[in-house]
């Protein structure tokens, strides 16, 4: 209910507007089944507004309410709601980004609740909705870019977030306050020639402490994430290769914790995309994708997997304002030292655009 009412605020103020508006309404159902152990699942439901009213000014509203279950304890409710926004100086070649997070998610979990949030968090299973609810939270940032030449435009971009306190568990009156971030990044595009480009870029993300009731007992290791994407078009239709490599620092017990031993817990993960976008006609759309991701072997027991799959992406344009795109993958994950798992994802939705 109180997405449906945003939407029609939203809608009541815009509606006069010579401006672009995007509204989205996506819904996943996501399995994740441990071979010869369990398995779970997560229904998602996802709502966006995209609201442009100037061509170098955009705005996004966004929220969802998930709900897991299987064979784990059941967790359901609203994530929090994000808002965003950007604006660019076209004449520099400089955007200012900004946003909120806006803390209606499900918070102080009982213990049942919060076990399961910690199994959909795990960076391998990659869900549409790892958490629900955290703190009051903002991001600022900036994003520059310089063409060097007709094929050639670099760019670098900073942004800082600050981190509100929230309570995670109901049973008992511990206030978690996770440590602010900065990240910085550098990028390039590149034309090779009339049909093709190539992209890339690298972020560095660098974290402080966490805090619990202001006391320090955490701080988790840097991220440094690079990714390289080559695209070719044949028409309408194109070919998109990604190549991608995130490095995750050691995270380290800070305070009276600082005794314990500091093992790895999150994996590197390589990651390859090959995608193929083919347009039959203007009103239906039908991309195929093969996918992989090569998993570090770390201390937790969701590490070391080597993870293959395969999606669908059709999409019907019913007409100049409504979209239907439908997604299908599946994939499966192999490993020497644990059970294999493996994933089935269906997901659709409606697309307005005015």
């Amino acid at each position: 209910m109180k997405i449906i009412f945003l939407c029609i605020i939203a809608l009541s103020f815009i509606k006069d507007l010579d401006a672009q508006v995007n509204i989205n309404f996506y819904s996943f159902y996501e399995d994740w089944r441990i071979i010869n152990n369990r398995d779970f699942s997560e229904l998602t439901n996802i709502f966006s507004i995209n609201y442009k009213p100037l061509p170098n000014t955009f705005f996004m509203l966004s929220s969802k309410y998930a709900s897991v279950g299987g064979d784990v304890n059941d967790l359901n409710g609203l994530s929090d709601m994000q808002l965003l926004g950007r604006h660019t100086l076209e004449k520099i070649n400089l955007s200012f980004n900004g946003g909120v997070n806006i803390p209606v998610g499900k918070t102080k979990l009982n213990l049942d609740e919060f076990l399961t949030s910690q199994v959909i968090g795990t960076d391998i299973f990659n869900l549409k909705t790892p958490g629900f609810g955290q703190g009051l939270n903002f991001f600022f940032g900036a994003t520059w870019l310089k063409q060097l030449s007709d094929n050639f435009v670099m760019g670098l971009g900073v942004s800082y977030q600050i981190k509100g306190d929230y309570q995670p568990l109901a049973i008992n009156s511990l206030e978690y306050n996770p440590s602010n971030e900065i990240s910085a990044t550098a990028g390039f595009d590149i034309k090779l020639d009339e049909t093709s480009t190539l992209t890339g870029d690298l972020t560095g993300i660098f974290y402080g402490t966490d805090k619990v009731n202001d006391v320090e007992i955490f701080s988790s290791g840097g991220r440094i994430i690079t990714n390289v994407v080559y695209k070719k078009y044949f028409g309408f239709d194109y070919l998109s290769i990604l190549g991608l490599y995130r490095n995750i620092g050691l995270d380290q017990f800070q305070g009276i914790f600082a005794l314990l031993d500091n093992e790895k817990i999150n994996p590197d993960q390589f990651y390859f995309n090959f995608t193929y976008s083919q347009r039959f006609s203007p009103n239906f759309n039908m991309k195929y994708s093969l996918f992989a991701s090569i998993y570090e072997k770390t201390a937790s027991f969701f590490s070391g997997y080597n993870i293959f799959g395969i999606g669908i992406n059709p999409e019907f344009k019913v007409s100049s304002v409504l979209s239907i795109p439908v997604f299908l993958k599946y994939s499966i994950g192999i490993t020497s030292s644990q059970a294999d798992i493996k994933n089935f994802e269906l997901g659709a939705g409606l697309s307005l655009s005015f």
